[in-house]
């Protein structure tokens, strides 16, 4: 394993990471000295011990801010899933009844054309009937 060498909190130490976790190590290193400075005014007033106390407690605090954002979000993404899924059901069952109607107005209009055929040969006998009586 790699060895990198690096200042946390004023301290000197050499730390043995994988090689696919050098980027993450160098920003959570960073990450921690930014705290550090951020209360670099406390220094000889307190004991590193409590600065480093104070820095995990806001890291800390940071971490649960973040879970809890993850679970609302996640929370959000669930309910929109549910709500997607009840639409597709309901787009779902638009298209059955769409298929449904689509056949009845076939059939309507198949019988519409039967009467149509059925009339139209009525027509044609009474105006035969209409023409053997004025034959006559």
């Amino acid at each position: 394993m790699p060895e990198l060498e690096v200042v946390i909190f004023n301290q000197k130490l050499k730390l043995s990471y994988k090689e696919n976790e050098k980027e993450r190590l160098i920003k959570a290193i960073n990450t921690l000295n930014k705290s550090w400075k951020k209360y670099s005014y406390l220094n000889g007033k307190v004991s590193d011990l409590k600065i480093i106390t104070l820095i995990s407690l806001e890291l800390q605090d940071s971490i649960e801010e973040y879970t809890n954002k993850l679970n609302i979000n996640k929370n959000n993404l669930d309910i929109s899933k549910k709500e997607s899924d009840q639409q597709s059901i309901e787009l779902k069952n638009s298209k059955e009844k769409i298929y449904k109607l689509e056949l009845e107005i076939d059939n309507k209009n198949n019988e519409r054309s039967k009467i149509e055929s059925i009339l139209d040969e009525l027509l044609n006998e009474l105006l035969k009937l209409k023409t053997k009586i004025l034959d006559y």
